[in-house]
């Protein structure tokens, strides 16, 4: 196992030297920056292109829309696990803090905030490789462009960088890829998760589509709201005088939560009752 490990270490450095090898250009320097950052051009595209598929007409629209849901659910669980495979694996620092490598520096100073996050595997591959891969379930014609356009645009950029190795790469494509087509293969998904959902859909649109609205939102910008949130709380739990906020703060949402699911429930039962009566 070591000598796999030394092996993937030794391809992973190798990849990163030629790639680092051409820093210090001004122009590429700035080209892979702003690929980087465009959240327009990286989680926009896809997002764009679901809802052409979302909204185009044809015979096989409801299947196509009930595969959508399921592609998105997927590409969501997909980011979770590999967030969770971040989280338990031990920490990988990212190439460009690693001492251990030689570094050519860039044109103009590049310090993303992501010490303290581990490289393997890539957020970025998890998320775009799964939703690449449910554009090539819907039309196969998306197949190399999606994929291209992914390796290419997305995660290229991120390893001249020095954000990740190839390897953290790979494993988030694999990850990403794995996940949505297990899903799109969970029946359950789609009759208890999709078919409630384009109900929703056709009874309800202006609550639908809203709702929908938000999710692709958050999901074009790669959920950096949330993430923001998330160190936040991260660095405030570090500090000794908000261990209690939080414990309080947490009490008091677990608390909100279960008298919001108690009138719900209660709702639901006196609509029933209501139902019954008027039968």
């Amino acid at each position: 196992m070591s000598g796999l490990l030394k092996t993937i270490w030794s391809v992973d450095a190798f990849i990163y030297h030629f790639l680092n090898g051409f820093a210090g250009n001004r122009v590429l320097d700035w080209f892979a920056s702003f690929e980087d950052v465009s959240n327009l051009l990286k989680g926009g595209a896809f997002l764009a292109m679901y809802w052409y598929l979302w909204f185009k007409a044809g015979a096989d629209q409801e299947r196509r829309r009930t595969a959508i849901i399921v592609i998105v659910v997927g590409a969501l669980l997909a980011l979770v696990a590999a967030r969770s495979i971040a989280t338990l694996m031990p920490f990988r620092i990212r190439p460009m803090y690693d001492p251990r490598l030689q570094h050519h520096p860039y044109a103009f100073p590049i310090t993303p905030t992501l010490i303290n996050w581990s490289a393997f595997p890539s957020d970025n591959a998890t998320f775009f490789f799964a939703l690449a891969f449910g554009l090539a379930y819907l039309s196969r014609r998306f197949t190399i462009p999606a994929m291209l356009y992914v390796a290419g645009w997305i995660c290229l950029p991120r390893m001249f960088l020095g954000l990740h190795y190839a390897s953290d790469v790979v494993a988030g494509a694999v990850i990403g890829v794995t996940v949505v087509w297990a899903s799109l293969k969970v029946k359950w998904l789609q009759s208890r998760l999709a078919t409630p959902a384009l109900a929703l859909a056709d009874a309800k649109p202006e609550v639908f589509y809203v709702a929908a609205f938000l999710v692709s939102f958050e999901m074009a910008v790669l959920f950096d709201d949330v993430r923001v949130a998330a160190q936040t709380l991260f660095h405030m739990a570090q500090v000794e005088p908000f261990h209690e906020f939080i414990h309080e703060t947490l009490a008091v949402f677990v608390v909100l939560g279960f008298l919001a699911i108690a009138g719900y429930l209660m709702f639901l039962r006196r609509k029933w009752r209501n139902r019954k009566v008027e039968h």
